[in-house]
């Protein structure tokens, strides 16, 4: 399988629609069909897409594509910390957040999300960052698997009223 990550077309309504689709996708897989569908509406998740494409941001998205076919996704962007939100050498610095990272079920032992997260790291990178991290839910034991075993550790849990008990994994670029 030929796999080539790249950016979003930031004009390609059809790519945006469908990487706004499956962060939908994502969200019920998590959280189940009532709460996760229920989250957000999918205008609102095409207009978190294009939030994240805008050039004014620090910000992209990466899409992983198999003979024109988007398999996945993932979107990062440059963060400022709040608050008490991991270990005290990231308190005063920028970091990169992984916003979302989705990959097809039929996809997902293809090492795509490796290569996206690498691409991903790539951009953090290029932007000066030095720290990444992603926020999940504690009970999203694929992706928790996925970044430890790129190295990402457990920062810190928080409660939140939505979406139960969330963490954040981070890692030194």
């Amino acid at each position: 399988m030929q796999i080539e990550v790249r950016p979003l077309t930031p004009s390609c309504h059809v790519e945006i629609t469908q990487v706004a689709a499956r962060m939908r996708e994502t969200l019920v897989e998590v959280l189940g069909s009532e709460k996760g569908a229920a989250m957000y509406t999918p205008e609102w998740l095409e207009e978190r897409v294009r939030f994240h494409l805008d050039a004014s941001r620090a910000a992209a998205v990466f899409v992983a594509a198999n003979e024109g076919q988007l398999i996945g996704h993932t979107i990062v962007r440059r963060e400022t910390p709040t608050g008490d939100q991991g270990p005290a050498e990231t308190k005063d610095q920028p970091f990169g957040l992984f916003s979302t990272t989705y990959v097809l079920p039929e996809h997902r032992r293809d090492h795509v999300a490796s290569q996206l997260l690498e691409v991903g790291e790539a951009w953090m990178r290029e932007q000066g960052l030095h720290w990444a991290a992603t926020d999940t839910s504690s009970s999203n034991n694929k992706l928790i698997r996925l970044y430890e075993g790129r190295g990402y550790t457990l920062a810190y849990e928080a409660a939140t009223p939505d979406a139960g008990t969330m963490v954040r994994l981070l890692r030194r670029l």
